[in-house]
C-alpha cells in the first residue's frame, strides 16, 4: 500500500518525539524514541543533549545538572 510521508514515518517509527515530524538523515534513538538531534534537549532546561549524557526519567531525558537538582 502506498502512505504519505508522514504515514509512511509512522509505521516505520521514525517520527521525532520532539516536534512530530518525520525523521530522516541524522537521528539520535533515545528512550526507545527517535529524534532530530535538535529536538533531544533536557525537559527541564531544554539545552540540547545531542553528544552528551543525559539520564531519563518518567520517560523524559534530563541533562545530569537538571536531573541532580530535581531528583537526588
Amino acid at each position: 500500500k502506498p502512505y504519505c510521508d508522514i504515514h509512511y514515518h509512522q509505521q516505520a517509527g521514525s517520527v521525532c518525539s520532539g516536534c512530530g515530524k518525520a525523521v530522516s538523515g541524522r537521528c539520535i534513538d533515545a528512550l526507545d524514541k527517535k529524534w532530530h538531534p535538535e529536538h533531544f534537549v533536557c525537559a527541564f532546561c531544554m539545552n540540547p543533549l545531542a553528544g552528551g549524557s543525559y539520564t531519563a526519567n518518567n520517560g523524559k531525558p534530563y541533562c545530569k545538572v537538571c536531573h541532580s537538582k530535581l531528583f537526588e
